[in-house]
């Protein structure tokens, strides 16, 4: 129905689960969830939509939504997500009373990102089960093997695990080991612990952001660097304390810090300053 139609039947009608779509005819989806649950707190709330994203999954859960399934989906998954909504076990449907109708083939142009996701993602059927007790460890697997996890990875491995897609992306942005942006050649972290502050962590960290544009978390532009700061190395006694690659290097300033990214540069290659535009040669 409407969404219209739904708020008006929400009005004459003591109803405990609403079950929306994102996409509807007049209203949108989301819309209609904040007025039932403002009407209604109580009332459960799955959402089924064809156009899944990171983003919405997220949105739908802070109002209040239970459970989010990407469309395609199978009878027992529905079973499974009103059950949870409403606090009920069904008995679970044999794989033979559910006969799907075969998906028509559909042939689009493919980004790079995407083939690389459907690889990875190949990779991963093949090594693991399927059970969100993986989901971690999937994770982790494909971040080797791309670097990241894009946002469409994040999508699929819900689907993959049979996780909650707003549950993998919560996973995802809890653990520092993940990312979800592309990350440069080159990582450099600075230490912003008290004795490193103190003799001048933010200094450095205030050159790189002005050489390179880019503050912590960032990427330079030509994907060289990534700034990430840690709480504190546990060196305090070489503080100010920066790694390059992994590489730690102690009592360091501002030019030390240019030298040191510098020198992971390949030769010839210049350090491009973001206010000028003029960059020093790596000789």
């Amino acid at each position: 129905m409407t969404g219209r139609a739904a708020l008006d039947n929400f009005k004459s009608n003591p109803l405990d689960l609403l079950i929306a779509d994102l996409h509807l005819p007049d209203i949108d989806g989301m819309e209609v969830i904040k007025q039932v649950r403002q009407r209604r707190p109580d009332t459960g709330v799955i959402v089924i939509t064809g156009y899944a994203s990171i983003p919405s999954a997220v949105e739908a859960m802070k109002l209040g939504a239970s459970d989010y399934l990407p469309k395609p989906f199978t009878e027992q998954e529905v079973l499974s997500a009103v059950g949870a909504a409403l606090g009920i076990q069904w008995p679970l449907i044999s794989d033979a009373a559910v006969v799907a109708e075969p998906a028509e083939a559909i042939v689009e142009p493919v980004p790079d990102d995407q083939q690389r996701i459907t690889q990875i993602m190949a990779e991963i059927r093949q090594t693991f089960s399927g059970h969100r007790e993986e989901l971690i460890s999937v994770l982790q697997f494909f971040q080797g093997r791309m670097g990241f996890i894009p946002e469409a990875a994040l999508s699929e491995i819900a689907c993959f695990t049979h996780t909650p897609a707003v549950s993998v992306y919560g996973v995802a942005t809890f653990y520092e080991q993940f990312r979800l942006k592309p990350v440069g050649r080159h990582i450099v972290k600075v230490c912003r612990g008290t004795a490193c502050h103190v003799k001048g962590a933010e200094r450095i960290i205030n050159e790189i952001e002005s050489r390179f544009s880019m503050g912590p978390g960032d990427t330079s532009k030509d994907c060289m660097f990534t700034l990430e700061t840690v709480a504190c190395f546990g060196s305090c006694a070489i503080v100010p304390v920066v790694l390059v690659d992994d590489k730690v290097k102690g009592r360091m300033n501002p030019a030390r810090t240019r030298k040191a990214m510098g020198d992971v540069c390949p030769p010839g290659r210049p350090i491009e300053s973001a206010k000028t535009g003029e960059g020093e040669m790596r000789k």
